[in-house]
């Protein structure tokens, strides 16, 4: 996810307001992948650049890796962010494509994801959290499972010998789902659920959990579909906390 912390509308255009928490600071042992395939030092938005057409906001990558670098100490060494989020879009778009590997986001993703294993890096993880263009329409909601079993069947094979653990954030924006009579959210929670079942090494957390309320618009921006600074806050440490108890003991 690319997170929108921060970013409404004004003067009829999306903006973010330019405002970093202590969370969200730069640190020298946190980088960044930029778009031109360089390590630099992360600073929000993360995605700039990146997420393209879109205006990028406050994500959890930046808090993730700051609660990672507290709670596991020395042995995290330096935390490299390789943001590859773009808003909006359906899992299909993110498919292996053989015969034309330009026609979805995959080739790159999988490109910056090789970039960023050399010279000593390591993939430790992906984090997903994605699906909502998905859930609007029930067909794309019922082929959920499959693509999505298929997408991380394809980057493991792809990036072999590397060990990929996954961590899975199960969708929630209700509000944006009820715009669609066709919408079918429970679908792509349930397929969600059923992937991290099937496939070893990965893991759910459930976004429905945040410190977020539908009816009062607490922990959302103004536009009631994307959540403001302080739930990405916490979801970036969240998916922290998360890595360490399943997966800490392979830093």
């Amino acid at each position: 996810m690319a997170g929108r912390g921060g970013v409404e509308m004004y003067n009829k255009k999306l903006t973010w307001d330019g405002l970093v928490p202590p969370e969200c600071t730069p640190e020298p042992s946190i980088l960044r992948l930029n778009p031109d395939r360089q390590w630099e030092v992360a600073r929000e938005p993360l995605h700039l650049g990146i997420d393209i057409n879109r205006t990028a906001g406050i994500g959890p990558g930046i808090p993730f890796a700051k609660e990672l670098l507290a709670k596991a100490g020395p042995k995290a060494g330096a935390v490299g962010l390789v943001p590859c989020a773009r808003g909006g879009t359906l899992i299909g778009q993110w498919l292996k494509n053989p015969s034309n590997p330009s026609a979805t986001f995959y080739q790159n993703f999988i490109e910056r994801i090789r970039t960023s294993d050399k010279d000593g890096g390591v993939v430790r993880a992906l984090f997903w959290f994605q699906g909502e263009s998905d859930a609007a329409m029930n067909d794309t909601a019922m082929r959920y499972k499959d693509n999505l079993m298929k997408f991380f069947t394809d980057i493991r094979n792809d990036i072999k010998p590397r060990f990929l653990p996954i961590v899975v954030v199960k969708i929630a924006l209700y509000d944006f789902f009820m715009k669609h009579d066709t919408h079918n959210l429970p679908a792509v929670r349930a397929a969600q659920d059923a992937v991290a079942k099937e496939l070893p090494n990965v893991v759910t957390i459930d976004a429905l959990e945040l410190p977020i309320n539908f009816t009062t618009n607490e922990g959302l921006n103004l536009d009631h579909g994307h959540f403001n600074t302080s739930t990405e806050i916490t979801l970036g440490k969240w998916l922290a906390n998360t890595y360490l108890s399943h997966f800490g003991h392979l830093l």
